[in-house]
Parts: structure tokens; sequence; C-alpha cells
């Protein structure tokens, strides 16, 4: 597939990623946005670090699918735990786990805070009429 105008090749640009990985570890919620355009990219954009600014995000977010996992694939991992699919009201989507209290459940479209945990990007549910995406 050859590139679009805004892409280079895998080799020439660190992944996204790893800035949003260290973001995350110093407990900040950023999103990637073009430069030229003040257009929010998805997390694994790659492009010339000078084309893309990194914005502080507001860490609310809705709940677009989730799975709970029955087995421990770390050791030290506690049972059931959840694996959500969440999309920042920015636009980008993310893999994240969303802790609950004892009177929670997940349900599909439930509003979510971002909230930083040991180190980790996790989500808490927030009160739906405080969620204005």
């Amino acid at each position: 597939m050859p590139p679009t105008p805004h892409s280079v090749a895998p080799s020439e640009v660190p992944p996204t990623e790893e800035s949003f990985e260290t973001f995350i570890k110093r407990g900040e919620l950023r999103v990637p946005r073009l430069v030229a355009t003040a257009q929010i990219l998805h997390f694994a954009a790659r492009l010339p670090p000078a084309d893309v600014e990194w914005v502080p995000a507001r860490g609310t977010a809705t709940l677009s699918s989730f799975t709970v996992m029955w087995k421990a694939y770390r050791e030290g991992m506690e049972v059931p735990y959840n694996v959500a699919w969440v999309e920042l009201d920015e636009g980008p989507r993310l893999v994240s786990t969303v802790v609950l209290g004892p009177s929670d459940s997940l349900k599909i479209g439930m509003p979510l805070q971002a909230l930083f945990r040991d180190g980790l990007l996790v989500f808490i549910p927030l009160p739906t009429q405080a969620h204005t995406p």
C-alpha cells in the first residue's frame, strides 16, 4: 500500500505509542494532534514527530466494549477482571480496565473517568449527569 501524504515508513519514525506510554508513566493522559490541522489522531498513527503535538485529554470517555476474564495470564492477577475498549471523548480508542465499586456493573455506553492507579491508566464509572462529550 502506498504511503499517504502524511505518513512515513514505520522504520523512519518511532511509534506514537512510545510517547503515549511516556505520558502515562508521568500520570498524564494526552492525545496526539496533527499540528497543521488540529485533527486528533489515533494513538497508532505514525507521523514525523514534528507533525504531531500531544495535548491534554479531558479524561472522560465512553465504554465501547468489554470482556470479563476468568483466567489470570500473569502471576498475581486477581480474577475476574475486565478488559475494556474505551473511547475517549476526543475520539481515540484504547484498551484499559474499568475499576468497579461493589454496586457497579459494566454497561456498553456508560460514561467513564480516567484515573491513574499504581502507574497504570484505568477508568472508573462516572455519574451520567456529569458526562457531556
